[in-house]
């Protein structure tokens, strides 16, 4: 007998064997059946085309023998011909081209099937027309014909498992709910379902994205950061996106603080707007009710006289409470603007960069260290100081006749504001008293110009 195999003990023997043992049982042990499937799902699901197709151009040939030759002739368009013309919106979109495809028994390919799809969406309106005023409709049809689908389009087999967001009345409604939900970008929104920006479809989809929005503060940063900046509202229907813009300042919503702000940003930055007080932005504001153009210049003129009185002039220097007076003829005056000495601007340089929209291009004055602002009102314009002393209430004409352009980028002149020449009454001394009260004097020279509270 082998001496070495003598040494073994029966209990090494016994304790390797239960190792061995456990260790096979472990790597036998079954596995939850998700665990398994899963990895082959997530392959699977990565199988088959998941870009749109690029649209086709469809040859004028093609649609005339669809116009001419099948509607006029009876005489059945090419194969070829039919699927480019599966992309021309005006013939795929009709209830007499899809009849015919369903006759001839044709059988469409992915890429001729989205071309269908997407010239429903580019005709949406008269689609959707046509869905309401009877049955067997053209989504009806297109619908069905997503529905039988059974390849490997992953475009199409998405359509397929939510028709209602694609190819339904509601549909604009339910993709933009699921954009707003989770705040996709536009971009990232339209890519994963493949549905093209420029269509009447997307269109109302960003149309209820907006609806969505307007009342939720998280939702409302979305509205101004992602939805009223995309470039293609006008391309689209160039008067809706002034409409929006009109309804959302006239919303008493926005007379939330934070909300106002958010829209006051969005509409100073955006090239299309702009600060409407400016001559050079008349134009952009043409077609926004005048009602929402009246308020948000309201808004920005609280602003200015807000910002001169908290930080041009310390807390406690208005004794003769020219901020509340002056706030109180808020919605009679077109507009107010601050203008700075160097001084001050020098102080202000950081409130400044921070709240540049509640400032809104500030003027600036010399001749001392004196800052002032200026209330338009039409018929009067007045101009306030920052050190005590008097207010002066020019007629339009007297202040024109010295300065033509109330936005103008030139330093304004301290001496010239203050005109010596004018009438007592109208250079009023800020005084509070027993028997005087500055406020008085000025209220009867406003109300004689018709401005009244």
């Amino acid at each position: 007998m082998n001496s070495s195999l003598s040494t073994i003990s029966f209990d090494d023997v016994f304790k390797k064997l239960k190792f061995a043992a456990t260790t096979i049982k472990k790597t036998t042990d079954t596995k939850p059946i998700d665990k398994i499937i899963s990895p082959l799902i997530t392959i699977c699901s990565t199988v088959g085309p998941n870009k749109p197709y690029t649209p086709l151009y469809v040859p004028e040939e093609y649609v005339r023998q669809w116009k001419v030759g099948y509607l006029l002739q009876n005489e059945n368009p090419h194969a070829r011909a039919v699927r480019y013309l599966c992309w021309e919106p005006e013939v795929a979109s009709n209830m007499k081209f899809l009849d015919f495809l369903h006759r001839e028994q044709i059988n469409l390919s992915a890429r001729s099937l989205q071309g269908i799809v997407r010239a429903c969406h580019k005709q949406w309106a008269s689609v959707l027309k046509d869905s309401v005023l009877k049955r067997g409709s053209v989504i009806e049809q297109v619908r069905g014909m997503v529905r039988d689908y059974e390849g490997p389009n992953r475009i199409l087999s998405k359509w397929n498992a939510s028709l209602d967001a694609v190819l339904s009345s509601k549909g604009p409604e339910l993709f933009a709910a699921a954009m707003v939900k989770d705040f996709k970008t536009i971009k990232v929104h339209k890519d994963s379902w493949a549905v093209e920006e420029q269509s009447g479809f997307f269109l109302n989809s960003m149309l209820h994205a907006v609806q969505q929005c307007r009342h939720d503060i998280d939702r409302c940063r979305y509205l101004f950061t992602e939805l009223f900046p995309w470039p293609l509202w006008d391309a689209i229907d160039k008067p809706v996106f002034k409409k929006m813009i009109g309804e959302v300042i006239l919303d008493d919503y926005y007379n939330n603080d934070a909300a106002r702000e958010i829209l006051q940003r969005f509409v100073l930055s955006d090239s299309r707007l702009g600060d409407p007080r400016l001559p050079s932005n008349n134009w952009d504001w043409v077609g926004i009710d005048e009602r929402a153009r009246g308020r948000f210049i309201q808004w920005l003129s609280k602003a200015n006289i807000s910002f001169f009185f908290e930080h041009v002039l310390p807390i406690g220097r208005d004794p003769n409470k020219r901020k509340d007076f002056w706030l109180r003829y808020i919605n009679r005056y077109k507009a107010a603007r601050s203008l700075l000495c160097s001084q001050d601007e020098m102080r202000l340089q950081t409130t400044l960069a921070r709240d540049r929209e509640k400032v809104g291009h500030f003027g600036r004055i010399r001749g001392g260290i004196n800052s002032a602002f200026l209330l338009d009102f039409g018929s009067l314009i007045v101009v306030e100081f920052s050190k005590i002393g008097r207010c002066y209430i020019y007629e339009e004409r007297e202040f024109k006749n010295r300065f033509p352009d109330f936005w103008t980028d030139k330093v304004f002149e301290e001496y010239k504001l203050k005109n010596k020449k004018l009438p007592d009454e109208r250079r009023i001394v800020h005084r509070i008293s027993v028997n005087v009260d500055w406020r008085d004097n000025a209220a009867t020279i406003l109300a004689r110009y018709g401005i009244r509270l």
